[in-house]
Protein backbone atom coordinates (compact mmCIF):
# COMPACT_ATOMS: atom_id res chain seq x y z
CA UNK A 1 0.00 0.00 0.00
CA UNK A 2 1.30 3.75 -0.83
CA UNK A 3 0.04 7.09 0.33
CA UNK A 4 0.01 9.46 -1.70
CA UNK A 5 -1.99 12.82 -2.61
CA UNK A 6 -4.50 13.78 -5.68
CA UNK A 7 -5.14 16.53 -7.28
CA UNK A 8 -8.00 17.08 -10.53
CA UNK A 9 -8.75 19.39 -12.09
CA UNK A 10 -12.41 19.90 -14.13
CA UNK A 11 -13.76 21.69 -16.67
CA UNK A 12 -17.56 21.17 -15.39
CA UNK A 13 -20.38 20.90 -18.85
CA UNK A 14 -21.23 24.22 -17.63
CA UNK A 15 -17.57 25.49 -18.19
CA UNK A 16 -16.53 26.00 -14.72
CA UNK A 17 -13.21 24.82 -13.26
CA UNK A 18 -13.29 22.14 -10.10
CA UNK A 19 -10.26 20.99 -8.20
CA UNK A 20 -10.79 17.46 -6.32
CA UNK A 21 -7.88 17.24 -3.69
CA UNK A 22 -7.36 14.16 -1.80
CA UNK A 23 -5.30 12.07 0.19
CA UNK A 24 -5.16 8.37 1.23
CA UNK A 25 -4.17 4.85 1.15
CA UNK A 26 -4.12 3.15 -2.24
CA UNK A 27 -2.59 -0.30 -3.70
CA UNK A 28 0.66 -0.85 -4.71
CA UNK A 29 0.49 0.31 -7.93
CA UNK A 30 2.29 2.91 -10.66
CA UNK A 31 1.77 6.47 -10.50
CA UNK A 32 0.06 6.30 -13.59
CA UNK A 33 -2.49 3.90 -11.99
CA UNK A 34 -3.16 5.76 -9.41
CA UNK A 35 -3.51 8.92 -11.51
CA UNK A 36 -6.14 7.25 -13.93
CA UNK A 37 -8.35 6.22 -11.09
CA UNK A 38 -8.09 10.05 -8.84
CA UNK A 39 -9.01 11.48 -12.71
CA UNK A 40 -12.00 8.97 -13.75
CA UNK A 41 -13.46 9.59 -9.80
CA UNK A 42 -13.28 13.33 -10.14
CA UNK A 43 -15.03 12.62 -13.93
CA UNK A 44 -17.53 10.60 -11.85
CA UNK A 45 -18.57 13.66 -9.63
CA UNK A 46 -18.87 16.20 -12.74
CA UNK A 47 -20.58 13.91 -15.64
CA UNK A 48 -19.87 15.65 -18.91
CA UNK A 49 -16.62 17.39 -17.83
CA UNK A 50 -13.24 17.30 -18.88
CA UNK A 51 -9.87 17.02 -16.97
CA UNK A 52 -7.93 20.05 -17.57
CA UNK A 53 -4.84 19.35 -14.99
CA UNK A 54 -4.18 16.18 -12.85
CA UNK A 55 -1.00 15.34 -10.66
CA UNK A 56 -0.73 12.36 -7.90
CA UNK A 57 2.37 12.16 -5.88
CA UNK A 58 3.31 9.53 -3.20
CA UNK A 59 3.29 11.08 0.19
Amino acid sequence: MKRYQAEVTVRTSGGEEVTYKGDGVGPDTSGQELLDGAEAAALAQERGGTVISSRVREA
